[in-house]
């Protein structure tokens, strides 16, 4: 007989992924502990300490990120916005990810795309990196389970290939809701821009455009990055609140960390501690790691053994390797007539010329959005700092944020073994914990990416008849973490199997974007969504928790 436990399942990892999980398997009845390392957050008080912020937006700085960021830098959970994650490659992976109840989609730019039925292939089709063991087919209902879950707004029947032809991909269901309608400055842009064969797409996001669940409209407010004051677009703290109303448990401050197995390979429990250094043990039948890809990693890395010397679920040597994300270049420019950028959400306006093709052989797909965002601040202080004042001033802020206009790419990555993240040797934070050290690098793959991109921005600074003002190839991070925990059939190069279940451990689960064999060009959340709403249904209907 078995013994007695804390919880038929506990989840480490709060957010939009363990979020999903905890709240399908509390609404079946099951025990759930969902354990955090960061505090719970409240909306008001982040709104507040934004606004009174003497760091807005800034031109180098689009997400209010550094030094600006509202969130908690606590000492048992320190801010990922400072020198908490160590840089050791040629390439520095700057991401930024919030310990918080929630999660990162509390900042996130919203934008929630399905992944199209040749990414999964890359390999066979293409020659580059892996294969997913399973198809776009196989994926496919539970992106409709997550774009409802998430509330998504979308167009119908848009052909999201960017080549303007038929609704692509396909779809067994419309959207929860109608999509964001263009500003004035998305139509202005799509009509000069198509002149040049660059067909407009509107992304998918998770902005409510009518009241959906909890949520109110969208009402453009236009600081989606650093949070939404009103709620309107989607945060993983919402499905924790569910979870939660049908009986889950929720423990916030409480850094998991190490996860423990006997010689057999169970998962036995986890360790974890609070703030104030206090060490506590939890118990389930299974266990989901959905702490994102450089935490879930890191701790499986540092949950050593004699039995297990290199960390749980490593029997392939493939934990932490694999990184990936969007690593990016912008533009900046200046229009010659007033196209006022800033109203509504951050992000909306996509190109996707280049998002799949027999091209993908030589350089990787590539997706080019216009940020949405005025920086005005930056602006002003700028300019009072040259000594514009007065009505010198108004003129030159109105020219300004009217006409300034930041353009981005962010291109697909490989899984690179290299690329990797792993327990800092010398560095811990103020429980103990060893700091995750990252090794990133990029190849001649995305370099000849870089130079496609590039061509592209000179058309689009012709198509407007912009001034460059400045072109950024420094290696910009997109903050999408993907592949640390990379799934595959074959357990000698992969870290979990096709249901997101450990190789090593079959008690053991993995939810997340740190899970997915390939990164497309787009924003990873939903596939992340529709791959945890799947393994919930697994081990409800499979494993039979």
């Amino acid at each position: 007989m078995d013994k007695p436990v804390d919880a038929e399942v506990i989840i480490i990892g709060s957010g939009v992924m363990g979020g999903l999980i905890a709240t399908r398997l509390a609404k079946a009845g099951k025990s759930v502990i969902i354990v955090e390392a960061g505090p719970r957050v409240k909306r008001q008080e982040i709104v507040e300490r934004f606004r009174d912020s003497p760091f807005k937006m800034s031109l180098t700085n689009m997400k209010l990120q550094g030094v600006g960021s509202p969130y908690p830098d606590l000492p048992h959970v320190p801010s990922t916005y400072g020198d908490y994650i160590q840089h050791v490659g040629p390439v520095k992976y700057a991401t930024r990810y919030l310990r918080v109840v929630g999660g990162t989609t509390w900042h996130f730019g919203s934008a929630l795309w399905r992944m199209v039925p040749n990414d999964f292939r890359l390999n066979s089709l293409y020659g580059r990196g892996r294969d997913w063991p399973f198809g776009y087919e196989e994926l496919e209902p539970w992106y409709g389970e997550a774009e409802d879950e998430l509330g998504v707004s979308g167009v119908d029947g848009q052909d999201e290939s960017g080549q303007g032809g038929v609704a692509w991909p396909p779809r067994s269901r419309p959207f929860p809701m109608p999509g964001l309608p263009p500003s004035y400055l998305f139509t202005r842009l799509s009509a000069m821009l198509s002149k040049g064969g660059y067909h407009p797409v509107l992304e998918p996001n998770g902005r409510a455009t009518r009241p959906w669940k909890k949520r109110p409209a969208c009402a453009g407010n236009n600081n989606c990055n650093p949070v939404c004051p009103i709620a309107a677009k989607y945060d993983g703290s919402m499905h924790i609140d569910e979870a939660l109303e049908h009986g889950a448990r929720l423990l916030d401050n409480a850094v998991v960390v190490s996860i423990e197995a006997d010689d057999r390979g169970k998962i036995t429990g986890i360790r974890y501690k609070k703030p104030d250094g206090s060490e506590h043990r939890l118990t389930a039948h299974h266990f989901v790691l959905a702490a994102y890809g450089i935490e879930s990693p890191k701790l499986l890395l540092n949950s050593t053994s004699p039995r297990y010397p290199g960390g749980i679920a490593n029997s392939s040597d493939q934990v932490g390797r694999n990184l990936m994300g969007h690593t990016g270049i912008s533009m900046n420019l200046m229009m010659k007539e007033d196209v006022w950028p800033g109203q509504g959400p951050t992000e909306l306006l996509v190109y996707l010329n280049h998002r799949d093709g027999d091209f993908r052989r030589d350089f990787p797909s590539y997706k080019i959005k216009v940020r949405n965002t005025v920086p005005t601040a930056d602006y002003a202080a700028s300019l009072i700092q040259q000594g514009v004042l007065g009505t010198a001033l108004d003129k030159a802020l109105h020219r300004l944020s009217a006409r300034s206009l930041n353009f981005a790419i962010d291109f697909e990555t490989l899984p690179l073994a290299e690329n990797r993240v792993l327990p800092s040797k010398t560095k811990s934070d103020a429980l103990g914990i060893p700091l995750p050290e990252i090794y990133y690098s990029v190849t001649d793959y995305w370099h000849a990416g870089k130079t496609q991109g590039l061509k592209d921005f000179a058309r689009f600074a012709q198509l407007l008849n912009a001034d460059v003002l400045k072109i950024d190839t420094q290696y910009q991070d997109r903050q999408h973490i993907m592949g640390t925990t990379i799934m595959g059939d074959d357990p000698a190069n992969s870290v979990v199997n096709r249901h997101c279940q450990s190789h090593d451990h079959p008690n053991l689960f993995i939810a997340g974007t740190s899970v997915m064999p390939s990164a497309s060009c787009m924003n990873p959340t939903l596939t992340g969504a529709a791959l945890s709403l799947r393994l919930a249904d697994y081990l409800l209907n499979r494993v039979r928790v």
